[in-house]
């Protein structure tokens, strides 16, 4: 069982694996979907980039709908794995960040994610891991056409992280779906869309997780989600947007449209994104 931890309480011998494991799905595992053109990384930022309605588009989309917390479940699951068989260590696990900056809560470090961007060079990242200064992290895949190929990262400049209390906030909102205020809708805008836009850069765009820290907010809001459900364990924990409990449970996830290859074989419905345990995981702290 995989055992994903606060990316403050990482060794630093851990988040250097763990660097290692990105950088190696990033330079050195070939691409599934478009094998010869881009990485088994890449993979990942097209599909997130189709699910946003850009390039090839998914249908269903699965933001702002109550698919966002099974769909992106599987697709930072699966992100995982690729790391794992990246560099043949199924102790790598994707950490999360819970959003604070004090301390070792901070990510944005030379020896894990790197610092902000250069205002002088368009924003992009000049030190770090994941900087052209430091190792061969070029970006592959754009919103539209290509750009730079250099990570970017404008901290800050817009808006502001979500506070714990906003965090509170999210977690007493009931039921899973309700426009506006549900538990779904609340946190999808107010916890997940601000830490977008607060990276700024590349998370701003479709193309997000061509940032790595797009992993770790996406595993915090998955842990997020655990606690929601821990939280009112009397109430279903996913329905449809009419509210109904078991009317989505068999929709099948989609990671690709039908003219493209799979991006792994495996299919998911929603059901089986229920629980992190099937699915071989679980996090350190509820």
């Amino acid at each position: 069982m995989d055992i994903r931890r606060n990316h403050r309480d990482l060794s630093p011998v851990e988040k250097a694996a763990f660097i290692d494991a990105v950088l190696r799905l990033k330079t050195n595992v070939d691409s599934v979907l478009r094998p010869g053109q881009q990485s088994r990384y890449d993979d990942f930022v097209q599909i997130h980039k189709n699910s946003m309605g850009r390039g090839n588009p998914l249908n269903p989309n699965p933001h702002r709908s109550p698919l966002f917390f099974p769909w992106h479940r599987i697709l930072i699951r699966q992100f995982e794995l690729a790391l794992q068989a990246a560099v043949g260590n199924n102790r790598i696990t994707l950490p999360y960040w819970n959003w604070q900056l004090a301390g070792a809560d901070n990510p944005f470090t030379s020896d894990f994610m790197g610092g902000n961007g250069d205002n002088t060079q368009d924003q992009r990242v000049t030190a770090g891991p994941f900087s052209r200064e430091q190792s061969r992290f070029e970006v592959a895949v754009w919103d539209e056409e290509p750009g730079s190929t250099g990570l970017r990262r404008n901290l800050g400049a817009e808006g502001a992280l979500p506070s714990a209390e906003t965090v509170i906030s999210a977690l007493n909102r009931t039921p899973y779906w309700q426009e506006p205020g549900g538990w779904e809708n609340f946190a999808e805008i107010e916890l997940h869309n601000p830490v977008h836009a607060w990276v700024g850069g590349n998370m701003a765009q479709a193309v997000s997780p061509n940032d790595p820290v797009f992993f770790l907010h996406h595993s915090y809001m998955d842990l997020l989600w655990e606690r929601w459900k821990h939280q009112h364990p009397r109430l279903p924990f996913f329905t449809s947007q009419d509210g109904m409990a078991d009317a989505m449970n068999e929709t099948v996830l989609v990671f690709h449209p039908e003219n493209e290859p799979a991006p792994w074989t495996e299919t998911f419905t929603v059901r089986q994104a229920f629980y992190t345990t099937e699915l071989d995981y679980r996090y350190d702290h509820l």
